[in-house]
């Protein structure tokens, strides 16, 4: 590809990421950092430490609002298969009991009555706190965020009660087979711990106030925590704000998860035999097939990336889309994603069909995966995917919350700020046998089948494959 056959307005992306990536090596990673292109002046992001090791960000606001947001280095990614949920759970418990100073309702009296609104959340790898304050009651948002990290409350009623709450969210997201298949996909490829930790209402009844307070002590600590703030304030009276309240945040070090990869693999080859069915009474079937990725930050990322947005990720364009949606009008949805973590990564593709098709819809994903690895893409889908996602990265950076966020993320990361700024030349530099061996070696150890549907296509399905009912024991 030519750099004659891109409007000028992509050029232009290209001509001012190279400014940016100048611009972001020559500064160091205590200043500010003032980015520019495509004709979006991004507002400068700062790093500083209110405690040893505790790093923060914040970001200028033309708003007149400030957000606060703690990332705390735990989710489900750190779960077994004894303590599958206690992310949830421990996330949930916190926002029910609040902290020592702010106990219960007083949390959220506390925050409204000044307009504001808090947010608590568990994923893959982070639990996270957000403030939300017009500029006026910064401290007190940091006032109430620092008692949330160094005193959380983790008292009986609370656990109890955000047990319940858990149990009840699992069983309404297990009436819906697609959440079902990929459960059971990740619990197939991950043998039940981190990625494939399914909460049960016995792992569940394990956990206990003990349990959640060695959690807090191990990492609620200074080095296991990121912090980001937005707002117009002065930043030097936000880093006052700061170091004010979290200064005596407990000293600690960064806690990892940790992925056993020499277990998994075989694992892996040995499961891809198989096709997994968990049978339901419903008319309409889902499909998910997957396989462990690798993890965040080496060099194939961008042409696996770029394989799956052709494959499945592209929407309308991809060719799982074309081939059994547009094509033969076999599917209600299908699509194909890759993610990438610190210790691992997961592929997965799906579809959602009728029961009578389900095995020839599975047999088209197969096929269209099989053909990554052994055709190099056409010229027009390279062209198209790189187009395409070198158009739609500039909404990344599309507001000052979503620029601290990435700032946030390569903290957590431990990447390198050139991963953004670089990030159209590495799209760029892809080419079709890159994707093909990428396509190889992710394809390559096994794919796992899960099948949701109804237990007559059974035979249908052993056309492709060994059949294994799989155990329902296992869900709520």
């Amino acid at each position: 590809m030519k750099n004659s056959k891109f409007p000028s307005c992509i050029r232009t992306i290209y001509i001012l990421f190279g400014i940016l990536l100048l611009m972001l090596l020559s500064a160091s990673p205590q200043s500010a950092h003032s980015n520019s292109f495509t004709g979006l002046t991004l507002p400068e992001v700062t790093k500083f430490h209110p405690a040893e090791g505790l790093s923060a960000y914040r970001i200028k606001s033309e708003i007149p609002a400030l957000t606060i947001t703690a990332q705390i280095g735990y989710g489900s990614l750190y779960e077994k298969k004894d303590n599958a949920g206690i992310s949830t759970l421990l996330t949930k418990t916190i926002s029910l009991a609040g902290s020592r100073q702010f106990p219960g309702n007083t949390l959220y009296q506390t925050i409204e009555n000044i307009g504001g609104k808090i947010y608590f959340d568990a994923s893959w790898e982070e639990t996270s706190i957000t403030i939300t304050v017009l500029d006026r009651y910064a401290e007190t948002a940091f006032k109430v965020l620092a008692d949330l990290i160094k005193d959380p409350r983790i008292e009986p009623n609370a656990l109890n009660d955000a047990r319940s709450l858990v149990e009840e969210s699992l069983k309404r997201q297990r009436d819906m087979p697609h959440i079902v298949a990929f459960e059971a996909l990740r619990e197939i490829l991950f043998d039940g711990d981190g990625y494939g930790a399914t909460p049960t209402k016995k792992s569940l009844n394990s956990i206990t106030s003990r349990t959640l307070e060695e959690i807090v002590r191990s990492f609620f600590v200074t080095g296991n925590i990121i912090l980001g703030i937005s707002s117009s304030l002065d930043g030097a009276y936000i880093e006052s704000l700061a170091k004010k309240y979290f200064s005596d945040i407990k000293q600690g070090s960064r806690q990892n998860y940790r992925v056993n990869h020499a277990f998994l693999y075989p694992r892996l080859e040995k499961n891809s035999k198989k096709i997994f069915l968990i049978p339901r009474d419903i008319p309409q079937a889902t499909i998910a097939v997957g396989t462990i990725a690798p993890p965040i930050g080496i060099p194939e990322e961008f042409s696996l990336s770029s394989m799956n947005y052709i494959l499945g990720g592209g929407s309308f364009n991809s060719r799982l889309m074309t081939e059994i949606r547009s094509r033969r009008g076999l599917t209600y949805a299908t699509a194909s994603v890759v993610r990438f973590r610190k210790e691992t990564g997961l592929f997965l593709a799906y579809a959602q069909t009728r029961n009578d098709v389900a095995p020839i819809t599975l047999k088209l994903i197969l096929e269209n995966i099989e053909s990554m690895k052994t055709k190099e893409v056409a010229r027009d889908e390279l062209e198209w995917m790189k187009l395409s996602l070198e158009n739609s990265y500039i909404f990344e950076f599309d507001t000052p919350r979503n620029i601290l966020s990435k700032y946030l993320f390569l903290d957590y990361y431990g990447l390198h700020e050139s991963y953004l700024s670089a990030y159209i030349s590495k799209i760029r530099a892809v080419s079709a046998p890159s994707i093909m061996e990428s396509a190889q070696n992710l394809f390559s150890k096994g794919i796992v089948k899960v099948v949701v549907g109804k237990r007559e296509m059974e035979k249908k399905l052993m056309e492709h494959g060994e059949v294994v009912i799989y155990p329902t024991a296992s869900y709520l």
